[in-house]
């Protein structure tokens, strides 16, 4: 009996003190362990990092960041005027921040350590807003010279120097115009290149080959130069001779002036569909009205209009392969017409079945077959002519200043005996601009 009693007792203390406590105003003190009891528990974003790894794709590679297809699509879109997937390679930086409710609010995209692409959910409008993060980074020029050694090749000589396998491939590839290595190269040979180093701290971010030099008994002596347009992008922008011969073998041209990929040749989900479908071609970035030109000459075998192509043209050359160009605002050339090599044959629009403005571009080999046109090498123009041709002089001459700084730099100890690991800003067409015109 008494341990009822003893808890009926309790239970009624317990209700008075209740009933008094609420009669009584709370200190803040007393009312904050209530109301962190009664709030909800705040919930993180979550942040999922990534990069691509050997034998993905791009929706692979996204899929790894948790990002679906559909969702995937989207961000391609939206990206694909400022980042060139078709150079995707291994180890770009992916990273994806989810909030609460799963849904993607941010993303970036990462090619090397300083320059990082993002796109962010605007709350407001619901769309996408991007922005480019760039790191401070600083020029250095650099020189390698020396001599070809018995059994070995210019190519083994520059990788044993510690240089990426595609810069050495620039070299080799620039050379190749002037010089048959496999039937004039010989040992002690002599080579010069001047590189100019992007460097974010102690690491080597891009390097941009400026000059090229080869000489030999045999294969004589040939020098190539670097030149850089005005536009970021441009076709022009190439390896020249002093007198401004382009450095490449081929000399078909490119379409447009400026060369992006938007999206390159192959399997692909459509832009626009969602669905995977063959691309046969390349769709490359341009404004809307910009001049678009025949790659070589030929006879125009089709101009037309069609819901999917819109205003599209094909040009039938004298190898008997086909170029074509679709989704033109307007065509300036009709069937039956021959056209010269980069003649403006219509403008950039954004007719058919696309997202945007752009140019898709596409080849035909002589024998009917698609192929992927960026592996036909082409170039803007064989020779730099006008005002080009006066930007790569200012350009020549401030490559070989520097590697007269370098060469005295070998010599002495005084104001330029560092000069290799002197930082400097990267000079522009703005800089080379304001020289005295020779």
């Amino acid at each position: 009996m008494l341990y009822p009693t003893m808890m009926k007792f309790i239970l009624l203390m317990t209700i008075i003190v209740g009933l008094y406590s609420c009669d009584k105003p709370r200190s803040e003190e007393q009312v904050a362990p209530v109301m962190t009891l009664l709030s909800a528990p705040r919930v993180e974003n979550t942040v999922i990092k990534g990069e691509v790894k050997r034998g993905q794709g791009l929706y692979q590679a996204l899929k790894s960041v948790s990002i679906v297809n559909s969702q995937a699509l989207k961000l391609i879109n939206e990206l694909r005027d400022e980042v060139e997937f078709s150079k995707l390679k291994v180890g770009d930086r992916l990273v994806a921040t989810f909030n609460e409710s799963k849904q993607l609010i941010n993303f970036s995209f990462s090619q090397n350590s300083v320059e990082t692409h993002v796109v962010t959910l605007n709350k407001k409008t619901g769309k996408w807003d991007y922005s480019l993060n760039v790191l401070e980074t600083s020029w250095r020029p650099r020189l390698l010279e020396g001599k070809l050694r018995s059994g070995s090749t210019l190519e083994d000589d520059l990788i044993a120097t510690g240089l990426e396998r595609s810069v050495v491939n620039e070299v080799v590839n620039v050379l190749l115009c002037k010089v048959n290595f496999r039937m004039n190269a010989r040992e002690g040979d002599r080579y010069k290149i001047l590189l100019s180093e992007r460097k974010h701290k102690d690491n080597i971010v891009g390097t941009k080959v400026l000059f090229t030099s080869y000489s030999g008994t045999r294969a004589g002596k040939h020098e190539a130069f670097y030149y850089e347009d005005e536009e970021k992008g441009s076709t022009y922008t190439a390896h020249y001779t002093e007198s401004g011969q382009a450095l490449i073998s081929s000399g078909l041209r490119y379409p447009l002036s400026r060369l992006h990929v938007r999206s390159s040749y192959g399997w692909r989900r459509h832009p626009v569909t969602g669905k995977r479908a063959m691309h046969r071609g390349v769709d490359l970035r341009g404004r809307h009205g910009a001049k678009v030109h025949a790659v070589a000459a030929g006879k125009v075998v089709i101009s037309t209009f069609n819901k999917f192509a819109g205003n599209k043209i094909g040009i039938r050359h004298k190898d008997g392969s086909t170029s074509f160009y679709y989704h033109l605002s307007r065509r300036g050339v009709s069937v039956g017409s021959w056209v010269r090599s980069h003649q403006v044959i219509g403008r950039v629009g954004a007719t058919g079945r696309v997202t945007g403005a752009h140019l898709h571009f596409g080849f035909k080999k002589p024998n009917g077959r698609w192929m992927n046109p960026l592996n036909k090498r082409m170039i803007a123009t064989p020779r730099l002519s006008g005002q080009r041709y006066i930007n790569l002089t200012h350009q020549i001459s401030m490559h070989k200043g520097t590697l007269a700084d370098l060469e005295i730099s070998k010599e002495t100890k005084y104001l330029v005996a560092n000069l290799q690991h002197f930082e400097r800003p990267e000079l522009t067409y703005k800089d080379f601009s304001l020289l005295p015109r020779l």
